[in-house]
């Protein structure tokens, strides 16, 4: 570990780097979801009961809340002509809460 000062991120960087963290989230809430339909709501059709829905349902409402507070919390703020003024929180930041 280099002494000294940490290095810091501009607010391009971040606001890259937020949106591609976003992107593998999402992509990783979709293919959770994915799994599970096929596996319990297709493959085990004739087993799945109102309890398994209810999972399904209720873990896609956290995924959603999830994924909806991690965007807002790395939404962006652009100045009048168009510049990026701020990147948002930095959802890769070490001991961070974003994640």
């Amino acid at each position: 570990q280099p002494k000294g000062k940490a290095g810091t991120k501009g607010k391009k960087q971040i606001f890259e780097e937020n949106r591609e963290t976003l992107r593998f989230y999402l992509r990783i809430i979709l293919g959770a979801s994915a799994v599970y339909a096929v596996v319990n709501l297709v493959i085990f059709y004739p087993a799945a009961s109102a309890w398994t829905w209810l999972a399904f349902v209720f873990s896609s409402v956290v995924y959603g809340t999830s994924y909806r507070s991690m965007n807002s919390m790395a939404k962006p703020s652009f100045a009048e002509d168009g510049s990026l003024a701020d990147g948002g929180i930095d959802l890769n930041m070490e001991q961070g809460m974003a994640e």
